[in-house]
């Protein structure tokens, strides 16, 4: 009877993440990301005053910023089409924005300094992504804690 309980035990932890939402898998794709830019603010805020180093489309954080912001847009319409919470919709949709624009101003960043403080927003982004994603799979955000409404389209 113990080894029953051992392996069944086994085999739901070994499933968990076969069984994942998108909301779940939206967050560690996000947690994911808040490393990679973690590390890079930390590397250019070793360097402040070195002019920007350009993030192009070859490079992987470019790609993966761009995901990002194209998933969190596919999960609001996602949450849209079911009825989902309103709310969620919104933070979704406001998240694809910010990471379009923060990788716009990466770009735009003179010093590597100023890099330094986009990344550690895009860290920060990162980090509420994570938080929020998994609510997406359940709907207990809505439930758990006010929101602010959305009024952007």
């Amino acid at each position: 009877m113990r080894y029953l309980v051992t392996v069944c035990v086994a085999f739901l932890l070994g499933t968990g993440s076969a069984l994942a939402g998108p909301g779940a898998e939206f967050a560690e794709f996000a947690s994911d990301l808040r490393g990679e830019a973690q590390m890079r603010a930390s590397d250019a805020a070793s360097r402040p005053a070195a002019p920007a180093d350009r993030i192009d489309i070859e490079d992987p954080f470019y790609f993966e910023l761009e995901q990002f912001a194209a998933d969190a847009m596919r999960l609001s319409r996602a949450i849209s089409d079911t009825g989902g919470a309103e709310d969620l919709q919104c933070i979704f949709r406001g998240m694809s924005r910010d990471a379009e624009a923060r990788l716009g101003a990466l770009n735009e960043a003179d010093s590597a300094g100023e890099q330094a403080r986009i990344y550690r927003a895009i860290a920060d982004l990162m980090r509420d992504a994570s938080e929020i994603a998994p609510a997406a799979d359940d709907g207990a955000l809505g439930a758990s804690m006010p929101l602010p409404t959305c009024s952007a389209g």
